[in-house]
């Protein structure tokens, strides 16, 4: 999510212009991809993305040495590559045991952990607003730093592959364009009437103003779709706090990478986007809410 400035002189200015002319390319490049790509060919897209973003963070974790930064980003490829033939490899555990409780594996592997997923980001979303000095004073170690970075990172590549897998391709535009109104909406809300500072410790230009902004556009849009694509008063209902609940989440996901940044001393995470910084930057409060949403999706076919 942006950076939300609390002073209000100028709602556009170069650096604001450069931004969204790069996100103007941007959009109808991942629109068209989402829509397009097959199941696999998104797989491999998002996978490179992650992979790229992975490199970034890398360094904001402490790892200087191009080798330990190559094997890091090696190691997320792996598990990639472990997660694409899971359910080939437990099915032969089962032809070869003929354990057939052991296919239930597929799931564990694959789906069931985004419910620990979440509630992983439930309790760093409470560390980071209420001890947000604490931690940018104190930064983890560098084994804390690498362990969560992966997991956040791997985490975020299979649940959005599974989401595009279990729930096709509007679920993914749907996503995006909920991270993209979130963050529009929270920089013109923060810059308009930003006042009450998120986490300044962490990430100085975020207002609550900037976050009611995108909860009430977020509402708004998902409202309009649950409406346009007919469901129930009851569902549009479920729909719009599951989106709530998401972009909440979506806010943990751009502090802890700005926690990252400020342990690093640094502005961005990469120069790779102009206006943007890094890849990193960009997909930050995605790697959070694509966790949130798949869980919500999830849980409602699993227990409802």
């Amino acid at each position: 999510m942006a950076e939300i400035s609390s002073s209000p002189p100028r709602l556009w200015d170069r650096a604001l212009v450069l931004r969204l002319a790069t996100a103007a390319v941007l959009l109808p490049v991942a629109v068209y991809a989402v829509y397009a790509l097959s199941v696999k060919g998104f797989l491999i897209a998002w996978g490179a993305v992650i992979l790229l973003a992975a490199w970034e963070w890398s360094a904001l974790a402490g790892l200087q040495s191009l080798g330990g930064r190559i094997g890091f980003v090696l190691a997320l490829l792996a598990a990639q590559f472990l997660a694409w033939y899971w359910p080939k490899l437990v099915h032969y555990l089962v032809d070869l045991t003929h354990f057939e409780e052991l296919s239930v594996l597929v799931m564990w592997g694959l789906d069931y952990v985004v419910f620990p997923a979440v509630l992983a980001w439930l309790g760093l979303g409470l560390a980071l607003r209420t001890w947000p000095d604490k931690l940018a004073a104190r930064p983890w170690s560098k084994t804390a730093k690498i362990l969560v970075a992966w997991l956040v990172l791997f985490s975020a590549w299979l649940m959005m592959v599974r989401l595009r897998a279990n729930f096709g391709h509007a679920s993914v535009l749907y996503l995006l364009f909920l991270i993209w109104i979130a963050d529009t909406s929270a920089f013109f809300a923060g810059k308009k009437w930003g006042r009450t500072k998120l986490a300044p410790a962490i990430s100085p230009g975020k207002t609550l103003e900037g976050v009611y902004g995108a909860m009430l556009a977020c509402g708004l849009y998902t409202a309009s779709i649950g409406y346009f694509v007919e469901l129930s008063p009851k569902l549009i209902l479920d729909f719009v706090i599951l989106a709530l609940i998401a972009v909440l989440v979506s806010i943990c996901g751009d502090l802890l990478v700005s926690l990252y940044k400020r342990w690093a001393g640094v502005k961005d995470s990469g120069k790779l986007l102009p206006g943007h910084g890094g890849i990193l930057d960009r997909i930050d409060s995605l790697l959070a809410a694509c966790v949130v949403l798949y869980a919500g999706f999830l849980g409602r076919e699993m227990f409802w």
